[in-house]
């Protein structure tokens, strides 16, 4: 436990996976609120090792580098530490490890899961759809193929334009759009990332939205914020680059009846697509764990990290439901200035650049030295090539 300036008592938190854009966001946050904070680095180049708000790196690899090395040295951490810490599982690999080693931490840890049988539906796209369709929640037009062969013959039937998905995987990871079907080996692909299902695609003209909620033990809302993609990359479909906050309540209610349905516990993020063909929103996925424009909510008001940290020791929060939609958030490297340059109809250059650094969400003026390191780190670790398939996530 750390005593603050404050001459208050309250626990540390540990967050893993700390080279991510939302993993900084956490740092910065609890930080802020003179929590002690203790980032799972994997390397010198893990960019949240570098924040001010870093009190202590421990070099952990990622479940998805070791894991066998990543449960080892997270339990034996949580074994040294004389009191319970609050523990944030930062990405999808490292959710379900605390999911499924649940009884191993919960004597040492404050954390928030939903149900292991929701999380495994939320991480699955089929069973998210199929959940959607259960609740008559708006999706897009899916089927779900149980070989290759069959897979290849709903295709040679399908009337319009489609994308392929893997059933796990964040952003634009194993995606293939129907434009480019002809350039794929579909029986490797399958085998490459298992089953896959097919999906009409939503017009590019189509607006994608997110409604991020954090729920409590009962499942209630204590937290929620809407936002709106403006830019995304790769263009033509992946992580925004540029968002912006919004109000609307159908997505929020609809968003609500899903996780609901899941008898959700802790943070999500439900996208959602517009399809300007039937004039709806369609559901898209659901992100059962701190998502990558966590920066833009933080910033118009709904701090989940320190919510999540409060609701997750125990105590009773009133629920959240102003905030600002006027700001604009950024990804700026390299999501923002990839997607630049790579798109055919670009922005000029002055607009472009107009507000860049007020904007770019790895800015923070009490955290200078974090916002150089993200992009030295990012540029070193560039020389990776197994580093450009996050880029996709």
């Amino acid at each position: 436990m750390k005593i603050n300036k404050y001459n208050t008592i309250q626990p540390k938190a540990l967050v893993t996976d700390g080279l991510w854009r939302k993993s900084i966001s956490v740092i910065r946050s609890l930080g802020k609120q003179n929590i002690y904070v203790t980032v799972c680095a994997e390397s010198l180049l893990t960019t949240g090792r570098w924040s001010k708000f870093t009190s202590k790196t421990i070099k952990i690899p990622t479940i998805n580098t070791n894991e066998e090395v990543f449960d080892s040295k997270i339990l034996s951490f949580l074994a040294n530490e004389k009191d319970r810490v609050v523990l944030f599982p930062m990405e999808d690999a490292s959710l379900i490890w605390c999911s499924e080693n649940y009884n191993k931490i919960k004597e040492k840890v404050y954390i928030l899961l939903p149900p292991k049988e929701s999380l495994e539906i939320a991480e699955n796209k089929a069973l998210t759809i199929k959940q959607a369709i259960n609740n008559n929640i708006p999706c897009p037009k899916t089927f779900f193929p149980a070989t290759p062969f069959e897979l290849i013959n709903l295709i040679s039937e399908f009337e319009g334009d489609f994308v392929i998905k893997p059933y796990h995987g964040s952003g634009s990871s194993g995606l293939i759009y129907g434009s480019d079907v002809d350039n794929y080996d579909l029986e490797d692909h399958w085998k490459k990332n298992g089953n896959l299902i097919l999906q009409e695609r939503i017009p590019s003209e189509g607006y994608g939205c997110g409604m991020s909620i954090l729920m409590d033990k009962n499942s209630e809302v204590i937290a929620y914020f809407g936002h709106k993609r403006l830019e995304q990359y790769p263009n033509s479909g992946g992580p925004s680059t540029q968002r912006i906050g919004i109000k609307d309540e159908y997505l929020l209610e609809l968003s609500v009846k899903l996780l609901k349905s899941l008898k959700w516990i802790g943070v999500a993020m439900v996208e959602w697509k517009y399809n300007p063909e039937t004039e709806e929103m369609v559901l898209m996925e659901i992100n059962p764990r701190f998502w990558g424009s966590l920066e833009l909510a933080v910033r118009s008001g709904v701090d989940f990290p320190y919510l999540y940290y409060q609701l997750a020791i125990g105590k009773s929060l009133k629920p959240i439901t102003e905030y600002r939609t006027d700001l604009v958030c950024r990804w700026l490297l390299p999501g923002d200035i990839l997607r630049y340059l790579s798109k055919k109809n670009k922005e000029k250059l002055k607009i472009f650049l107009k507000d860049i650094l007020k904007q770019s969400e790895e800015w923070d003026k009490k955290d200078i030295r974090c916002f150089f390191a993200s992009f030295i780190c990012q540029i070193l670790l560039a020389i990776n090539p197994k580093y450009w398939k996050y880029i996709r996530r």
